[in-house]
């Protein structure tokens, strides 16, 4: 099985589809077949030999490495089941997109759309994120539904819209509208939030870290209350404890202020503003 390494040439001008980069089905692709595997872009195709100087390697799991900025290079690691893909630069937009196994990485930014409709596996951005990272795509009902994101950088706007399941973490701030319209699963923010968070949030969980901004930032249909959720706590902070910092050092704190809402819509979902 081939472990490949792609090292970028040149930008090409225009953005290319890179959701057939999976190290899976890459990995069963001969060295002389690779080269010629082709991309679509806007209206032009490229073959991959064009964009990319290629290396292979011996690997007993699939995996693939793209070394450079690659912004203009879409839906990396979109629908990925399994393998290992590593971006060392920064990536476009999609990235992640629908992906169900595997493990993404990225060291760079990530643009709009980032882990969109994410089904299972862990990506980690360890750059920023665009909009709508770990959201529903346009006109779709559902956004995230397992897995986990990890942004170590900021996020946009619209963090989380529609997400059903999973973890979202994001070390610095988000932008407005994070965890709208969220049905269930954990947004964690490190840092700051935008205006109009858990803007018609149903359930779920969302935990802020930063004290300094956050009185201000609870919207009016949220409540403060709620009593019994120690062993929550305990449990959630547990698995956050193999997560990034500033989340893997909640455990043992006291126990958040909690807020209850979104009560606009009937929401049952909570906001939780750790100690620390």
């Amino acid at each position: 099985m081939n472990a490949i390494e792609l090292r970028v040439k040149s930008s090409p001008g225009f953005r290319f589809d890179g959701s057939k980069l999976l190290p899976a089905a890459l990995a069963e692709v001969s060295a002389s077949d690779l080269p010629r595997t082709v991309l679509q872009g806007a209206g032009e195709t490229c073959a991959l030999g064009d964009l990319f100087d290629i290396a292979l390697t011996q690997s007993d799991a699939p995996s693939l490495t793209i070394e450079g900025d690659v912004p203009w290079l879409d839906r990396i690691g979109a629908n990925m089941t399994e393998g290992t893909l590593t971006v060392h630069g920064n990536a476009g937009d999609h990235a992640g997109m629908k992906m169900s196994g595997g493990e993404l990485h990225i060291h760079g930014d990530a643009g709009v759309f980032a882990a969109c409709e994410m089904q299972g596996g862990r990506m980690a951005i360890h750059g920023n994120a665009g909009d709508f990272a770990a959201s529903a795509l346009p006109g779709d009902m559902e956004g995230m539904t397992g897995g986990t994101l990890t942004i170590h950088g900021n996020a946009g706007a619209r963090l989380a819209d529609r997400m059903r399941r999973g973890t979202v973490l994001v070390a610095g701030d988000a932008g407005d509208f994070a965890a709208s319209r969220l049905v269930a699963g954990s947004v964690c923010i490190g840092g700051n939030a935008g205006a109009h968070l858990g803007y018609g949030m149903r359930r779920g969980t969302v935990l802020l870290m930063n004290m300094a901004e956050t009185p201000s930032r609870i919207p009016p249909t949220f409540t403060e209350g709620g009593h019994g959720f120690d062993v929550f706590w305990r449990l959630f902070t547990r698995m956050l404890a193999h997560e990034i910092a500033p989340f893997a050092t909640l455990a043992g704190h006291v126990l958040p202020r909690r807020y209850a809402g979104d009560l606009a819509v009937d929401g049952r979902g909570e906001l939780l503003i750790a100690n620390v």
